[in-house]
């Protein structure tokens, strides 16, 4: 997960798209759903052509799986950046599912909405 938001500050599509599955699935808040790599990358690339200085975490991530070929991961989320001179940004919420493939560990979907997941203090 760590790698993952690590290519995506730097911009580095290659690295990105070498952590996700052939047929990975994204799910945005603002309705958007992208199919496989092809179309992330065009997203991606699209999306840093209009922000600079972008900024990403992941917060208070539960692993709510993990078995020998999937894992599951919840957390809250936050992004921003400037964009036609506006500070522009979003908060919410996550989950990302991850397949062990043949190579390593993937990124197989990634569905974000917003709000707070409001994790219980006791979890």
């Amino acid at each position: 997960m760590a790698a993952f938001v690590d290519a995506l500050l730097r911009r580095d599509i290659d690295a990105a798209l070498a952590l996700l599955t052939d047929d990975v699935t994204f799910f945005y808040s603002n309705g958007t759903a992208l199919w496989g790599k092809e179309a992330f990358a065009a997203n991606m690339t699209a999306n840093w052509k209009l922000i600079s200085g972008y900024t990403y975490s992941t917060l208070d991530s539960l692993w709510v799986e993990e078995a020998d070929t999937a894992a599951a991961v919840i957390y809250n989320f936050a992004w921003s950046g400037v964009a036609g001179g506006n500070k522009v940004g979003a908060s919410g919420r996550g989950t990302r599912v991850f397949r062990k493939e043949r190579d390593g560990w993937r990124l197989a979907h990634e569905h974000l909405t917003t709000g707070d997941w409001g994790r219980p203090a006791n979890t």
